[in-house]
């Protein structure tokens, strides 16, 4: 006959963490980033006038996408959804980081 030990409490079990969107987060913005680089490098007419201007297009996109992760991932940080705002807040670095490394070399072709 088996008897339980008087000394363990009856606890329930523990929840499993939320499961971390860092993926579907960084996939997003890596695919918005890429839909407008690649629109506004296919809408440029030529010249080195037009390819400086869809550069600062592209930067000034990247500025904004990276403004909104970064003000949206803090907001989130102090809701109940901290794990959707830690992966914002590591999106908008990762974005912002690649991002103008990508410009810096669309601007290396012209």
């Amino acid at each position: 006959m088996y008897e339980d030990p008087l000394d363990q409490p009856d606890l329930p079990p523990l929840d499993p963490p939320p499961p971390m969107p860092l993926g579907k987060v960084v996939l997003l913005n890596f695919g918005i980033m890429l839909v407008y680089m690649t629109l506004s490098s296919l809408v440029e007419q030529g010249g080195s006038e037009a390819g400086l201007a869809g550069l600062i297009f592209d930067a000034f996109l990247l500025v904004l996408q990276v403004g909104i992760n970064v003000i949206g991932g803090a907001i989130l940080l102090f809701t109940t959804r901290k794990h959707i705002g830690r992966a914002m807040l590591l999106s908008g670095l990762l974005v912002g980081i690649i991002g103008f490394g990508a410009c810096l070399g669309k601007a290396s072709l012209y």
